[in-house]
């Protein structure tokens, strides 16, 4: 007996078959088409910040430099700063009003490659001075300011050598700076270490570098361990604020034999407990 195929065309079928598999198909379809534009909806926000943040660096002056170490009246030199910021466009500088003494004859800004791997880039920038008489010359802090942040340089001392003693001796110039144990609000009445340090050894004895004692505070000198002078660390002073105000040391340059020790002023707020 012959089988007959059964064949159903699809306006035969069972209404209720063709009514579960169409609606199987259209979620099927639905959610192909409702995930992504959901995911995109959720995640577009994040997705358009991590497109649109510029990358991070830390904003940092890495160094302050002057060339030549000998400065003398008349004769340009040049005051370099090296910007931890791959954009120079992006680097604005706000300079310290100047004394009359030093006239700016331009200022420069170009990009610098670290040329190692990876690629770090910075911005340099570039004054040049000349000086009109000689002496010590201080220099406000330098602000710079970049999409990062800003900073500072803290404040730097020149000295402008007269042309005879200049021709007599070539001298080296040795850059020294503050640190405070105390980041906090100083209060009158703390223990505060003040430490003076160098980028190297010195073999100079403390107090060569002790300067003279402010009134209204308690300053004295600490003893300096030999890993302590290994590392730079030329003087360690205990200052003990006595009552409110601002705590100052100027600005000194030093010298010995053929060194020159240039100590930047230090300003510290004190409040009352």
């Amino acid at each position: 007996m012959e089988r007959r195929r059964r064949f159903y065309r699809p306006g035969l079928l069972r209404a209720g078959q063709i009514t579960q598999r169409g609606i199987k198909m259209k979620i099927k379809q639905k959610a192909k088409t409702c995930l992504p534009a959901f995911f995109l909806l959720i995640f577009q926000p994040v997705l358009s910040l991590l497109i649109c943040v510029p990358p991070l660096y830390a904003q940092e002056v890495i160094s302050l430099t002057v060339n030549p170490d000998v400065l003398t009246p008349g004769v340009p030199f040049t005051l370099t700063l090296l910007i931890n910021y791959p954009a120079p466009e992006d680097v604005s500088i706000t300079a310290p009003v100047l004394p009359p003494q030093l006239v700016m004859e331009r200022m420069i800004k170009y990009p610098l490659s670290s040329g190692t791997f990876p690629v770090h880039i910075y911005t340099i920038v570039e004054y040049r001075f000349t000086a009109n008489a000689s002496g010590i010359f201080t220099l406000e802090s330098f602000i710079i300011t970049t999409p990062a942040g800003s900073a500072g340089t803290g404040v730097y001392s020149l000295l402008i050598r007269n042309p005879a003693s200049a021709q007599r001796q070539q001298f080296i110039t040795t850059s020294l700076y503050w640190e405070v144990s105390q980041t906090s609000a100083v209060r009158a009445g703390d223990r505060v270490t003040l430490t003076l340090r160098a980028n190297s050894r010195n073999a100079l004895a403390a107090s060569f570098f002790m300067p003279e004692t402010p009134q209204g505070v308690i300053l004295s000198a600490q003893p300096v361990t030999a890993e302590e002078t290994q590392s730079g660390i030329v003087l360690k002073l205990l200052l003990i604020p006595l009552a409110a105000g601002t705590f100052t040391l100027p600005a000194r340059v030093l010298e010995y034999e053929n060194t020159h020790f240039q100590i930047p002023a230090l300003s510290i707020s004190v409040i009352n407990r």
